[in-house]
């Protein structure tokens, strides 16, 4: 019999303007708090308010855009207190991750963590500062792709977009990011010397200062 291939069917519209609105939410495009009209949105991408509409629903679903009565879209913005709240959750899921991790698949996790550092210090030598942001997001999802415990790794994507968008905000400083990159050598040189509690102790010190830095991370369009 004669083998069928399947055809991929295209994204649909709604799809299309979905990832593209994420991504300037993600990369800073759209900054927090900032008006999101379906008018604007529909000139700018070409198409027409219904698709715009359905994917500003689907990112409303998602945390990523916060949807009012009466006043439209927004980019999520967040308050002091979502912030400790989100870094905590944050700690206890890449902890818990990181210690499965090297329970389970020590050398490989270790492999993938010396890679990508050594990508992201090419990254910041080129000055390619979204490639390096995005390969701040590999270095912590390792965690996850190794730990054998998908409860913890779905948990940690519900938020997964929300903390990169939060990195994004909080690397705009160069000494910033100067310190992130030797906290990500640090943690992985540690890792590899069987130093785990200190590795952790890198770790919340790195996801924390999210929480010391809220200036940083509120949008002047918030509502």
């Amino acid at each position: 019999m004669t083998e069928i291939l399947q055809i991929k069917r295209p994204d649909s519209l709604s799809k299309t303007a979905e990832e593209h609105i994420r991504e300037g939410i993600i990369n800073g495009t759209f900054q927090l708090g900032e008006s999101l009209p379906e008018v604007k949105l529909s000139d700018a991408m070409g198409i027409s308010k219904t698709p715009i509409r359905e994917a500003l629903a689907a990112l409303n679903l998602q945390g990523l855009v916060q949807i009012f009565p009466h006043r439209g879209a927004f980019v999520f913005s967040l308050s002091q207190e979502d912030v400790v709240q989100l870094c905590q959750y944050r700690l206890i899921l890449e902890s818990a991750a990181l210690e499965q991790a090297i329970s389970k698949n020590s050398n490989a996790l270790l492999d993938e963590l010396a890679d990508t550092v050594s990508k992201m210090s090419k990254a910041r030598e080129a000055d390619e500062f979204e490639q390096y942001l995005e390969l701040d997001a590999e270095f912590h999802y390792a965690f996850f792709r190794y730990c054998e415990n998908s409860y913890l790794r779905d948990g940690y994507q519900k938020v997964g977009d929300i903390v990169q968008t939060m990195r994004t905000h909080l690397s705009k400083r160069v000494d910033r990011t100067k310190k992130s990159f030797q906290e990500h050598q640090s943690i992985t040189a540690l890792l590899s010397e069987g130093k785990i509690k200190a590795a952790k102790n890198t770790l919340k010190r790195q996801i924390t200062r999210g929480e010391r830095s809220y200036s940083d991370l509120v949008g002047v369009n918030q509502v």
